[in-house]
């Protein structure tokens, strides 16, 4: 089969394909267009429920005001009692209509959970209204927190057809769902913002202490309170830009955490010593539900910035429709065409040098890059890939080179040149950051710093090379008896330093004492056969609080300063002092 046959073959499976993709991105953009069609429903949904809710948990208020009223109920009160319902039965009424308006929705779980809202709701309302009509001393708390757990416990009914329809808005807009998922924690602070104000109305209807079972209710309350708080402030992140959500975030948290939430927390402290509240539950209604007003404030702030980025989604996403569509009826047009150019001058050859120019990335230096045909721009690609490949095989050379340089540079600067231990600069580097992890984490961490005793009579009585041999067989000597975790490093001179993590003061002083004794056995061989015997006084001093390394080490060369006043080849501790008597 030829080469222009075999290409036009390829140019034409090529052309299906395409037609299949633009085919399919068409379908997908059409498809994502509809579905965002109905995100803006969808959340008009969502606002209907969200409405809903609030006017069910905002109708507990009056209701806790009306039982705890005295035997004569003030009309004023009556009324608002009155107006809430009135708001509760309309605003689901709304939500109903709308869920029976979408065919989708008709039969739908919420559908099922909004109409046992309203039927539990007459119920409820009669344990209210049947409290209030008591005498105030024959209002029991059995029948107080009957009445107001029967309308506490028609919220997580109403929770999930908030969740339902939340997912609905995020299965219509996917770039929604951060936004949804603020909005619902928001709708929850203000739930659960009411209902721990609700569980105070039986106490202070009866003047009673807070009994153990109310008073984990509220901690538990408490701790979603707060856990929502914390996740609002985090999930409003990205609306930092925005000055009317810092307003708004800022507002909750003077008008409810600032005031209402510390108004709760001063009748907890209240509840939980004695029953003298001072409150009625028409204060509590008074001085607390206004304060939740700002959650509400938030919850339709974020509603509507979701509405508008719903409509922007569908308008960019038919924008982006009719573009797909153009382009795609362009691009066959021109596709056939394309081919035919590209093909006899640049496909061919280009696959190649695509191949070339792989091979060199994956590091395959030894293939063999052709002579270039033509005096056109591929031929000039070809040549620079000889170059390229040439200038690679430099590259890595000096990488290389580079490399060893480096290894043996940072060696040398971190290792004292006699003994091959660290240098008194790398201990200091790396103990500083041992000392940082012991205080962060509360570990124990020592250092003993030790010298060779009467060094100087050494090097006089048998020259400075044995003096060296010293040096070298004493660190090897101190080097095979500690852990691989424990710190090496010539000091100075004839003087060490070792830094033992995890190690208190009496471990460290075992440690020193361990290589005092060893040292003591130990006979060092220099040249012609000489054998010495030497000894070493230690210092031991550990980590106290927040102490600098500079202070540890003056304590510890403390400590070796008396062991060498006291007679030397002994182990001494350091105390706080940081001078020597």
């Amino acid at each position: 089969m030829s080469l222009n046959r075999l290409f036009r073959l390829i140019s034409a499976a090529l052309l299906a394909l395409f037609l299949a993709f633009a085919v399919a991105l068409v379908w997908t953009e059409w498809n994502t267009y509809r579905s965002g069609a109905n995100s803006v429903p969808a959340l008009r949904k969502l606002r209907l429920a969200l409405l809903a809710m609030e006017k069910i948990s905002a109708e507990r208020g009056p209701a806790n005001a009306v039982m705890g009223a005295g035997a004569s109920l003030p009309p004023e009160l009556q009324a608002r009692l009155a107006n809430a319902r009135a708001q509760s039965d309309a605003a689901l009424s709304q939500l109903r209509a709308a869920l029976e308006a979408d065919a989708r929705l008709r039969q739908s779980w919420a559908m099922d959970k909004v109409r046992l809202v309203q039927q539990g709701l007459g119920p409820a309302r009669a344990n209210v209204d049947r409290v209030a009509r008591l005498a105030p001393q024959d209002r029991s708390d059995v029948l107080v927190v009957s009445a107001v757990s029967s309308m506490v416990d028609l919220m997580p009914l109403m929770v999930r057809v908030v969740s339902d329809l939340s997912n609905e808005a995020d299965r219509a807009d996917p770039l929604l769902r951060d936004g949804l998922s603020a909005v619902r924690a928001v709708a929850s602070l203000r739930e659960y913002a009411g209902q721990v104000g609700s569980r105070f109305v039986a106490p202070l209807i009866a003047h009673r202490q807070l009994t153990q079972d109310e008073v984990i209710e509220i901690g538990r309350l408490y701790g979603r309170i707060e856990l929502l708080r914390s996740f609002i402030a985090g999930q409003l992140g990205s609306y930092s830009r925005a000055p009317e959500f810092a307003a708004a975030l800022e507002r909750v948290e003077k008008e409810y955490f600032d005031s209402g939430f510390q108004f709760l927390d001063f009748l907890l402290q209240i509840g939980l010593k004695s029953g003298d509240f001072g409150v009625t539950p028409s204060d509590l209604f008074k001085f607390y539900v206004p304060s939740m007003a700002s959650v509400t404030d938030l919850r339709d702030l974020l509603l509507d910035d979701l509405l508008e980025q719903a409509e922007r989604h569908n308008t960019r996403a038919r924008n982006l429709l009719i573009l797909v569509v153009s382009l795609t009826l362009m691009a066959c047009l021109f596709f056939q065409m394309l081919v035919v150019l590209i093909g006899r001058r640049v496909v061919r050859p280009l696959v190649q040098a695509t191949d070339l120019v792989s091979g060199l990335v994956d590091g395959k230096l030894e293939q063999e890059i052709p002579e270039a045909r033509h005096q056109d721009e591929i031929g000039a690609m070809m040549r620079a890939l000889r170059v390229l490949k040439q200038r690679m095989r430099e590259r890595n050379s000096l990488a290389k080179e580079r490399e060893a340089l480096i290894t043996q540079l940072q060696t040398s600067s971190n290792t004292d040149f006699l003994t091959g231990v660290l240098n008194r600069r790398a201990f200091y580097t790396h103990a500083d950051q041992q000392l940082g992890v012991a205080q962060r984490y509360g570990r124990a961490v020592s250092v003993v710093l030790f010298d060779i005793d009467h060094f100087k009579r050494i090097n006089d009585s048998y020259g400075h090379q044995a003096g060296d041999a010293i040096l070298i067989g004493v660190s090897q000597c101190v080097a095979q008896l500690l852990r691989k975790v424990d710190v090496l490093a010539r000091y100075g001179g004839e003087e060490f330093i070792i830094l033992l993590p995890e190690s208190d003061l009496a471990q460290a002083a075992a440690v020193a004492d361990k290589l005092r004794a060893a040292l003591e056995e130990r006979v060092f061989e220099t040249e012609g056969d000489r054998r010495i015997n030497v000894t070493a006084s230690f210092g031991v001093a550990t980590l106290a609080g927040g102490e600098a390394l500079d202070k540890l080490t003056k304590r510890a060369d403390i400590a070796l300063y008396r062991a060498k006043r006291l007679g030397r080849n002994r182990v001494e501790l350091a105390g706080d002092e940081l001078e020597e008597p």
